[in-house]
């Protein structure tokens, strides 16, 4: 069993939602449980969204409660009408989001009934407010997503795992079947990966300066996430293709191997950058392969595929292959660039927050 800080953070928020409603000292106050539970969000731009909208929801389905009952009463049929409307006026206004809570607000009020609707109907609808405005409270205060962690071990950990397969799928080491199953999995961490920084592209900073460092800090785990993409494509394209690669004459093969070695080299030597581990400098400039062992891979193919008419391998694929190495080397050289400039441009506060104890998501 996995407990992650969203779970602990929902639980404090219905603990305090309950309790400044159970303060107003009326029935019905575990509805602000209910809606702490409903209004929770991954991060702190998601709360604040989610107490506007759900503001405007809430209030809408509020006053279409007041008015079916003050006209028609609360007869099962007037709930399920009004519930029709209700949703549909939300999708109208673009409220989707908060249409599951403010069904409920609706419904609560709704089975009110008795001299004091009003009271009550205010009453519940304050309730509902106050789950909400705990569970924004909660996850400003207690235990902030630390996405700039996450992203960067989880960029990380998915690069060793591309590397470890690259290393051993060049020389025939592995067994397709596994490494597919592998790369399935890979490709589904990615997937998550990009959708935990979706998170953090829509936070916000307090300040200009900051909003001016955090965008350009968003825009280097962009590139730091699409250049993982590219060491995952080459995998991909690898594993589909390893029986070809194994029938390329030794010496091409030998210098493919030399090329993705430099790749990965690089690509671990930006990471540390990226983590304050390394001197910013231009990593893609130096030469790791030095001496006349080390030749141009393009070439080289470009004469293999022109010189023999019937080859034991199939040409597209090997350029297949070829283009996806090419590609993850010009993300490379790209990233290499904005990781520079980063740490250039932002001297005085160049460093990325990544903690000891990132997790991959």
């Amino acid at each position: 069993m996995k407990l992650g800080a969203r779970i602990f953070k929902t639980g404090i928020a219905i603990m305090l939602a309950l309790y400044v409603a159970q303060l107003l000292g009326t029935p019905g106050y575990v509805v602000a449980g209910i809606s702490a539970l409903f209004a929770m969000q991954p991060s702190v731009y998601q709360s604040y969204k989610s107490v506007l909208e759900n503001l405007q929801g809430n209030t809408i389905g509020a006053v279409l409660a007041i008015i079916a009952v003050q006209l028609f009463g609360n007869h099962l049929l007037v709930i399920g009408l009004f519930t029709i409307i209700l949703i549909s006026l939300l999708a109208k206004l673009n409220l989707q989001n908060v249409t599951g809570l403010a069904v409920v607000t609706q419904l609560v009020i709704m089975e009110a009934s008795g001299d004091d609707f009003m009271t009550a109907a205010l009453t519940r609808f304050s309730f509902i407010m106050i789950g909400v405005l705990s569970a924004a409270l909660v996850n400003l205060l207690f235990l902030p997503p630390q996405y700039e962690t996450k992203l960067y071990y989880s960029c990380q950990q998915i690069c060793n795992d591309i590397f470890k397969w690259l290393r051993l799928s060049i020389n025939g080491s592995t067994e397709y079947h596994v490494v597919k199953h592998d790369v399935e999995d890979i490709r589904d961490r990615i997937i998550a990966l990009e959708s935990k920084f979706n998170l953090y592209k829509n936070e916000r900073a307090l300040t200009r300066k900051q909003n001016y460092r955090n965008i350009r800090k968003k825009i280097l785990f962009k590139e730091l996430i699409m250049t993982t993409r590219r060491a995952y494509d080459l995998l991909r394209r690898i594993n589909r293709y390893e029986n070809d690669i194994l029938h390329l004459p030794e010496e091409l093969r030998v210098q493919i191997k030399f090329e993705m070695d430099e790749l990965m080299t690089l690509h671990e030597g930006i990471l540390m950058q990226v983590n304050n581990k390394l001197s910013p400098v231009h990593l893609s400039e130096e030469s790791f392969m030095n001496g006349h062992f080390k030749k141009d891979v393009l070439e080289m193919i470009l004469k293999e595929l022109q010189g023999i008419e019937d080859p034991p391998y199939n040409k597209q694929h090997i350029i297949l292959v070829l283009s996806a190495l090419f590609e993850y080397r010009e993300k490379l050289e790209h990233l290499d660039k904005l990781t520079h400039s980063f740490h250039h441009y932002h001297q005085d506060d160049n460093k990325i927050k990544v903690s000891d104890d990132g997790q991959d998501i």
